[in-house]
């Protein structure tokens, strides 16, 4: 009974961190925005041998202005879902203070992949930008991105953990 109760208190902390770490990202100053968006830029710049400038209010921008890596580009909204799912899913295996430190490498196992996979959606919407239907692309290879990386992210954990033996992972 005192291990559940546990891990609902714990449950409630990595909500209430989820939800604020997604409201800090909203209203973070711009100078900071560049700071994070800054291995996004990098990568991009090492991939299509181009130059990207910092433009303010805006993010990174191409030099001819065609496309933009922007707040909304860090993907922080699928950091927080995976940070949810592995500190959730897996708290079970825990005992007292390792639930935090489990809670510790989630977050920073879910800004690791977020950053690597944000930069494979910006790098791989980049060839389509100049389509009519952009948005649509980049929103749909962003989804397909986030949703496998949870889905293999879930299933190498639960493999890991050797937990739910009734439950075939995919």
């Amino acid at each position: 009974m005192k291990d559940k109760i546990q891990n609902l208190i714990f449950y409630c902390f990595t909500a209430l961190l989820a939800i604020s770490i997604a409201y800090w990202v909203k209203v973070l100053p711009d100078h900071t925005i560049a700071v994070f968006l800054y291995p996004h830029a990098k990568i991009t710049e090492i991939f299509y041998n181009t130059s990207l400038l910092y433009v303010k209010g805006i993010g990174y921008s191409s030099i001819d202005g065609t496309f933009a890596i922007g707040r909304e580009c860090m993907g922080i909204k699928f950091i927080v879902m995976l940070f949810g799912m592995t500190a959730c899913m897996f708290v079970k295996h825990f005992k007292r203070f390792q639930k935090v430190l489990w809670c510790m490498v989630s977050l920073a196992g879910a800004i690791l992949i977020g950053i690597f996979i944000s930069c494979i959606r910006i790098i791989g919407s980049i060839p389509l930008v100049s389509h009519p239907k952009f948005p649509l692309f980049h929103s749909s290879i962003g989804i397909s991105l986030y949703f496998l990386a949870l889905m293999l992210s879930y299933a190498l954990l639960n493999r890991l953990f050797r937990s739910d033996h009734h439950e075939k992972v995919i």
